[in-house]
């Protein structure tokens, strides 16, 4: 899945694959389009909540990625949202059979 999403006021696109709870997840800070600081985590075999949702494993590395870069917010309570119609790839885990 990759997709973007507004956090903090700031905007975010997340490049995550695998099973749900053992995906590795990507998160990239864009400002005007541009790709800027970027985290990472790898769910299988970094110390996470497996249980949670996607969302809030985004939240999370960016709450750090805010503080790594030291990202000025523009909206510091702004909530966590999708970013509706800039879903740029939403494909099955790989455990998944394409076959019809």
């Amino acid at each position: 899945m990759i997709r973007e999403f507004q956090y903090k006021g700031e905007t975010f696109r997340v490049n995550a694959h695998g099973i749900p709870g053992h995906e590795e997840v990507f998160i990239m800070h864009l400002v005007d389009g541009e790709e800027m600081g970027e985290i990472s985590i790898d769910r299988m075999t970094e110390e996470n909540d497996t249980s949670a949702p996607i969302d809030a494993i985004c939240v999370m590395l960016c709450d750090k990625l805010i503080i790594e870069q030291d990202i000025e917010v523009s909206d510091a309570t702004g909530a966590f949202q999708w970013v509706e119609g800039e879903r740029i790839r939403n494909v099955l885990p790989s455990t998944s059979r394409a076959h019809g």
